[in-house]
């Protein structure tokens, strides 16, 4: 039974959380078919909390993209007669006065916190409805059992693609007819607009493939990471254009190496449901010991840019006053803090989930496990270049001479 057959008729109160759009979802898609529906969205207990090593759990530039995201989830959700309730503090909970005939509904996460905060949460109702949607992998169709997960991706990947199946999007949202200039802002217009324009306009999905190791401007890669994360557009909603995109100017391996790029999205999400708080300990999920030097100094060195190496110090720029940083720099500056600094990884993984407009705790703490050498990297060592990969990928300096005037 689906979960539109399990809502029918019922009276409902959903619980918003990395699902935060109307089109393509679960309950919102079939709201109509409800007795009543109301939300709610719970404020991360984080968001007003400071990491031992003196930042924010969850930098400004983070908050404003998910309050821009939480604002149109709510316009839009009025537009339909649904109301939307903040609750900014978990112990308030009892202030959306719970019915004894409401149904909870919520997406389900595998992160740590994340699951402490749903048994929180799930205990204060009587019944309850979950569903799996952060994936474009069908996990109700995985090829294997979750705990013989492949540990490498391309086992995993190639598993997938021949036993697996992915979701289908529920409802695709409406595509405008013409798109406006990138903003990284949140919510579900905003997403479908980088949609319109990447695909599209400029049909830059043909070159994606030869363009996404780029760093400077935001053509290079599709950019839809950030919107994922919060769920303003699902995987499955991404695929399904990606397959109309081809239909209508062709397939190729760049249009196939977006399919691949959410692959490895789908590969840490598995990776955390499997190795639970393993993918937050020091030691990772191998249990390889490493030693590291605790120095804050050289820490906050690059924290600030303020390092000897200038590729570093102009992607650590960027993301201190963006949020965001491309692939290619986040290998790179992991790469120098644990190789070359030899800081604890967590320090790093701390940092990024602070500061990114994209941060999602599989990808982020999984990539930085891969990097340390305690992750899934069948290599034993990782270590990046910097000089060489400024040379490849920055040869002009442009890059490096926007961040670092």
């Amino acid at each position: 039974m689906n979960v539109a057959e399990k809502i029918k008729n019922k009276k409902v109160i959903h619980w918003f959380r990395d699902d935060q759009r109307t089109t393509d979802h679960e309950v919102i898609s079939n709201h109509q078919i409800c007795k009543s529906i109301r939300c709610f969205f719970v404020m991360d207990e984080k968001y007003d909390q400071i990491h031992p090593l003196g930042f924010p759990l969850i930098d400004d530039k983070r908050k404003s993209f998910l309050d821009e995201s939480i604002q149109e989830l709510k316009n839009n959700l009025l537009r339909l007669g649904i109301k939307l309730t903040v609750v900014k503090d978990i112990n308030n909970i009892h202030d959306l006065e719970i019915l004894d005939d409401e149904i909870l509904t919520y997406q389900k996460l595998h992160g740590t916190e994340e699951l402490k905060l749903e048994h929180t949460i799930v205990t204060k109702f009587k019944e309850h409805i979950s569903f799996d949607n952060f994936t474009l992998t069908d996990a109700s169709n995985l090829p294997f059992q979750l705990e013989k997960t492949p540990e490498v991706f391309t086992s995993f990947r190639k598993k997938i693609e021949k036993y697996g199946s992915f979701q289908k999007p529920i409802t695709l949202p409406e595509i405008p007819l013409e798109s406006k200039p990138y903003h990284a802002r949140g919510g579900e217009k905003s997403a479908i607009n980088r949609l319109k324009y990447y695909f599209y306009e400029e049909q830059l999905l043909s070159k994606y493939k030869e363009t996404r190791n780029g760093m400077l401007g935001t053509d290079f890669s599709s950019r839809f990471s950030p919107w994922l994360a919060n769920g303003n557009i699902s995987a499955r909603t991404i695929y399904y254009f990606i397959k109309d995109y081809e239909k209508q100017f062709g397939s190729n391996s760049s249009t196939y190496w977006l399919i691949f790029e959410l692959l490895w999205r789908d590969f840490f999400q598995f990776q955390l449901r499997k190795h639970g708080s393993l993918f937050f300990k020091k030691n990772g999920i191998n249990g390889k010991a490493t030693t590291y030097r605790n120095n804050k100094n050289l820490f906050w060195n690059w924290v600030n840019g303020e390092t000897e190496d200038d590729l570093v110090d102009a992607n650590m720029t960027e993301l201190k006053i963006t949020g965001w940083m491309s692939n290619r720099g986040r290998q790179n500056v992991a790469s120098y803090l644990i190789h070359d600094l030899h800081i604890n990884w967590r320090w790093g993984a701390a940092w990024m989930e602070s500061q990114l407009i994209d941060y999602d705790p599989a990808s982020n703490w999984g990539n930085w496990m891969y990097i340390a050498g305690v992750g899934n990297d069948p290599r034993p060592f990782r270590k990046f270049n910097t000089q060489s990969q400024a040379e490849r990928y920055d040869p002009t300096e442009n890059y490096r001479k926007k961040w670092l005037k």
